[in-house]
């Protein structure tokens, strides 16, 4: 039996479905849609109108595409925008009743743990400790192995919100030392997932069109990190829009994510990052067939 996940995120929403067969779960088919929910919440943390009737629109279309490939049964999520709105309960109603699935909130250490369920198991291989980034729109998670289990922290600071408060600013390297405790494991090797990591692969792999396979299990040093932010801080949005492997929708907020990255390699000491095509969505489908 197929079944799907839907994951609505600050910037994208996601679609994915899997099924199960020889004791493992693989993905058939996934879609993601840059739908931008956190698009101007400002600081009362309204989710807007336009935006929520794009997201809905999105998710209802999942379902229909979902549907078609013969997947009925769905697990509809939301993450940091969501979870900081005050209009949350408003936001959930109107989601639920348009898709005829209650959607829930991941809390952000929910959010980090099942990241880490779908990063880590195809580099199980290698002989260290895996430590997971997850840098989404509005939040950014860190997950690693601790006795008895795996650690998870949240921080609310991510590409669109940076964007978005440039007041925050300042603030990123405080905020993202609250990732690292003294539980995190020396010589971790670092795997990163979410929009901006995959598409900065697809930028230095110069893909014309987005291609996961490629990009999963590829690592990047963090000389060509800060090569890339530097280059990205650097530029327009309209010179942004033509690197080759950049979604134009993405432009805008590129040069935030990259720098999320570029200062947790710092703050966790590691001078390379392997990019995950599997990330958030596929530990939901994992947990899905676990249940």
């Amino acid at each position: 039996m197929r079944k799907a996940v839907i994951d609505m995120g600050t910037n994208s929403t996601r679609l994915a479905i899997g099924e199960q067969g020889n004791g493992t779960v693989q993905i058939v088919y996934t879609q993601v849609a840059e739908t931008r929910l956190g698009e101007g919440m400002g600081t009362e943390r309204i989710i807007q109108p336009e935006p929520l009737k794009r997201n809905i629109e999105t998710v209802k279309h999942f379902m229909e595409t979902a549907r078609l490939m013969n997947a009925y049964d769905f697990r509809i999520t939301a993450t940091s925008a969501v979870r900081d709105a005050a209009n949350q309960v408003e936001v959930l109603q109107e989601v639920s009743k348009a898709a005829g699935v209650f959607m829930e909130v991941l809390p952000g250490q929910v959010e980090a743990e099942l990241s880490y369920l779908g990063a880590s198991g195809d580099f199980a291989h290698l002989d260290r400790p895996l430590a997971v980034l997850d840098i989404g729109g509005g939040s950014t998670e860190l997950v690693y192995p601790v006795e008895g289990g795996v650690h998870g922290a949240s921080v609310n600071m991510g590409a669109v919100r940076l964007l978005e408060h440039p007041e925050l600013r300042p603030q990123l390297e405080e905020t993202l030392a609250q990732l690292k405790t003294e539980a995190l494991p020396e010589d971790c090797a670092l795997i990163a997932v979410g929009g901006t990591n995959t598409c900065l692969m697809a930028m230095e792999l110069g893909l014309v069109r987005y291609d996961g396979k490629k990009i999963h299990g590829q690592k990047l040093t963090k000389e060509r990190v800060d090569e890339w932010c530097e280059k990205l801080l650097r530029m327009t949005q309209q010179e942004r829009e033509l690197i080759p492997g950049m979604k134009p929708q993405r432009a805008d907020i590129m040069p935030y994510g990259v720098l999320i990255l570029q200062k947790t390699m710092e703050l966790l000491g590691v001078d390379e990052v392997i990019i995950s095509d599997k990330g958030l969505v596929y530990g939901l489908l994992l947990s899905e067939f676990q249940a």
